[in-house]
């Protein structure tokens, strides 16, 4: 006679299992560490990678900065690689807004070596395409060891085929971009989350206005925007 099945261990087993997504792994009451988001999303190819980063939103957007504090830093290198210089690089993107939560980074490395871009969405024409010059870790307050994007340094070169450059200091613009710098760490290959800073006009410190997004690097063959 076959013996009974051991139903005790069954919910047991079904509490263990690894969450199927990256969404279900941040959504985990114990919580879970950066080196497990990057080990699974790694394993992922990159369509499935981008889908998965892109179902992140709302406050998991943060779930997912927070949890990728331990991760090794992100470099400029490694986000847009020298060998890269002279092509345009695309970062899908998703904000933690509740509306107009899509959106791409494009960046380009200039013969200078000097690394250029700016933001492409919808909104575009409303609130100019926020340029901005993508810096190292500089050892200054509020996020020292981490490269951000630069919306104050005006590019010295904008690249050909790229939209007319806008300053980020007047109109709409002012309200998205003005005085900003986004902080960026390294998820995954390929993946990066960031949070937004607005930096005094004098000495003070500069404000989190508690704005997140992810960039995940759009896979070979992606349908473009």
């Amino acid at each position: 006679m076959a013996a009974a099945p051991d139903t005790a261990t069954a919910p047991r087993q079904a509490e263990t299992a690894a969450p199927a997504d990256l969404r279900a792994m941040l959504m985990q009451e114990e919580g879970v560490r950066g080196a497990d988001i990057a080990r699974h999303l790694d394993a992922l190819d990159p369509e499935e990678k981008l889908r998965q980063v892109l179902a992140v939103k709302g406050k998991w957007v943060k779930a997912l900065y927070d949890a990728a504090a331990g991760n090794p830093p992100a470099t400029l290198d490694e986000f847009v690689p020298p060998s890269s210089k002279g092509t345009t690089l695309i970062y899908e993107g998703r904000n933690s807004l509740a509306m107009f939560t899509r959106f791409q980074k494009r960046f380009l490395r200039t013969e200078s070596g000097v690394i250029v871009g700016y933001n492409h969405q919808t909104m575009m024409w409303f609130t100019g395409p926020g340029y901005f010059v993508f810096q190292a870790a500089d050892g200054k307050p509020p996020v020292p060891d981490e490269p951000y994007i630069d919306y104050i340094t005006e590019p010295h070169e904008i690249p050909e085929g790229w939209p007319a450059y806008k300053p980020n200091d007047s109109g709409m613009s002012k309200a998205v971009y003005w005085n900003m710098h986004d902080y960026m760490r390294r998820v995954a290959d390929g993946v990066y989350v960031g949070k937004a800073y607005r930096l005094a006009e004098d000495i003070g410190p500069a404000e989190d206005i508690g704005a997140y997004f992810s960039l995940t690097l759009q896979p070979p063959g992606h349908a473009k925007q």
